[in-house]
């Protein structure tokens, strides 16, 4: 089998674990979902479960993951050209664009709402994905180290930006995410204007 092959089955497997355990989540809570319930409803056994994922936490960690990746990889795809703040919104219209997308963006979120351990669980990732961006910022303003102040402060104001955004979605104070990244991206011009 070839690699491409190969890794295509991986990421249908992979996939296919992933929204398993999301429904069940979502109908009988995280704490109260075992791994063999995630493996049988996904069809497969308890023992591959474990070749793609740690355990449930890492399974839910994964659509962070992924978020992150998109956000790093916006980053470093911006022109050379733009300035920083030019970054962070091109980067932001790209987050939004993934978020949308994601047909369980809603359910991954009540489900770390109800469940404390979801919540840790997403929030550790998050640590991970602010530490990627800074490094990708870091690159980008040629800084020596992704710890300096200007990539991690570009990179919190970012996640900053990309929270609130999915928070005012979630909460339905905006009716898309689209709009709901807009407002967000305008109250903090606003923000720096103040004086």
């Amino acid at each position: 089998m070839t690699s491409t092959l190969q890794s295509r089955k991986q990421q249908f497997v992979r996939d296919a674990i992933f929204d398993a355990a999301i429904d069940l989540f979502a109908a009988n809570g995280f704490d109260e979902t075992t791994v063999e319930e995630v493996a049988k409803a996904a069809g497969i056994s308890r023992r591959s479960f474990f070749r793609y994922f740690a355990n449930k936490d890492d399974l839910l960690a994964q659509s962070v993951l992924n978020y992150g990746a998109v956000l790093a990889e916006a980053i470093e795809a911006c022109p050379s050209d733009l300035s920083p703040l030019e970054v962070v919104r091109e980067t932001i219209s790209t987050g939004v664009k993934h978020v949308a997308a994601q047909p369980r963006t809603r359910q991954i979120i009540e489900i770390a709402i109800r469940s404390p351990a979801a919540k840790r669980s997403h929030l550790s990732r998050m640590i991970d994905v602010e530490d990627r961006l800074a490094e990708a910022f870091a690159g980008r303003l040629k800084s020596s180290s992704r710890d300096a102040m200007k990539p991690r402060l570009l990179a919190g104001l970012t996640l900053a930006v990309m929270n609130s955004t999915i928070g005012a979605w979630f909460t339905e104070e905006h009716s898309d995410l689209a709009t709901s990244g807009k407002q967000a991206l305008a109250t903090i011009a606003r923000i720096f204007r103040d004086k």
